[in-house]
């Protein structure tokens, strides 16, 4: 397949011509409008660019530069792929931009495909996923990425002080959609199978029982603020009972007398009901805004770091913290794992045992009180 920059044979009324990108190949030829106007009197017809006599000219060169470099790069995937290249799919690919080459936008049209089947939750997972890849480098062709890109990836999260969880659950993503490629023909010179993606499991912090009374006085005090008041009852209801922030957010004030809630999960978009113990309808009695005010998952993340460190917590806190300390808390409580696993909703019980390993954990610890005897 042969490509050249033609000039048309017609001017403007400022004396301009259109510059085309011919492709011919397989007895086909097609004509690509590339929207740049330049004159005749400029253009070096075997060098196929502009005489630079100024600087527009030279960036013109380099779109031109540019181009030629997306061209190769599309006859490299295409071979690569063992495809047969036409001219006509050849104008596709650089007219709509058809993700053959490009693995962002092969990302972002296969998202955009999957977003009618996926959670809300999971959507926005792969979407941010899709923004990191793209502020990184949103040029990256299939034909790039190796072991080694992955590394340099991996390397380039750290540098944003991701931690190693997010890190891996970026991989996961990037490696979903780089399967979905494969399966349309796409090839790339890696072994999917040998990038290994990590655990996103990450450590369940949650707060002891001290630390909790610590954070349930605050919030009682007269001393508190009403947007920390807000922040502390969303926190303080999550560990009572469970719930993640974005079914928290989902929900309408309960009534005072509420005995429990019924809602549907985002995450796994199960029927849940939870009954409302009393503590947890004091928190909500306590803070008249609660539920009618609803926040962001940043804001509120960033508020409960400056909160908890004013209270002398020096855990690594976000809202979750909540859900695990509930966990954690009923089962301290003689609460039975298999109770739990229904409270929160987890299909696999061995995703509710983690908590059992937790507390069982600090149990052992305890054993060191005995020294105390002597």
């Amino acid at each position: 397949m042969k490509t050249k920059f033609v000039l048309r044979n017609y001017k403007n009324s400022e004396k301009l011509s259109p510059l085309y990108l011919h492709v011919s190949g397989n007895s086909q030829r097609e004509r690509i409008n590339l929207d740049i106007l330049v004159n005749p009197l400029n253009w070096d017809a075997k060098k196929q660019r502009l005489k630079p006599s100024n600087p527009r000219f030279i960036d013109i060169n380099l779109i031109l530069d540019n181009i030629e470099g997306k061209v190769t790069n599309i006859k490299t995937v295409y071979r690569l792929s063992e495809i047969v290249l036409t001219p006509s799919i050849l104008k596709k690919e650089m007219i709509e931009d058809l993700p053959r080459v490009n693995f962002c936008a092969f990302f972002e049209h296969a998202l955009k495909e999957e977003k009618p089947t996926l959670k809300i939750g999971t959507y926005k997972r792969y979407k941010s996923v899709l923004k990191k890849l793209k502020d990184y480098n949103d040029e990256i062709i299939f034909t790039e990425i190796n072991d080694q890109w992955f590394e340099k990836y991996r390397k380039h999260l750290r540098s944003l002080n991701n931690a190693t969880t997010t890190i891996n659950s970026n991989i996961i993503g990037i490696k979903k959609y780089l399967r979905i490629a494969q399966k349309s023909g796409i090839k790339m010179p890696c072994n999917l199978e040998d990038i290994k993606s990590g655990s996103t499991q990450g450590n369940r912090i949650s707060l002891n029982p001290t630390e909790l009374k610590r954070i349930y006085k605050f919030y009682n005090s007269e001393f508190i603020i009403d947007s920390h008041k807000l922040i502390i009852g969303y926190f303080l209801f999550g560990c009572m009972t469970g719930l993640r922030f974005s079914d928290i957010m989902d929900l309408e004030r309960p009534n005072k007398n509420a005995e429990y809630i019924e809602f549907k999960t985002n995450k796994t978009s199960k029927d849940q009901v939870i009954s409302l113990n009393s503590k947890a309808r004091e928190i909500v009695t306590k803070c008249p805004e609660l539920f009618k005010t609803k926040l962001t998952n940043q804001y509120i993340n960033r508020e409960l770091k400056i909160i908890f460190k004013t209270l002398g917590i020096r855990k690594k806190i976000s809202f979750h913290v909540a859900r695990h300390t509930f966990a954690t808390s009923f089962l301290r409580m003689g609460g039975r794992v298999e109770k739990l696993q229904m409270l929160l909703g987890h299909s696999d019980i061995s995703q509710t045992m983690i908590y059992v390993h937790i507390v069982s954990a600090e149990a052992n610890e305890s054993i060191h009180l005995l020294d105390n005897l002597f």
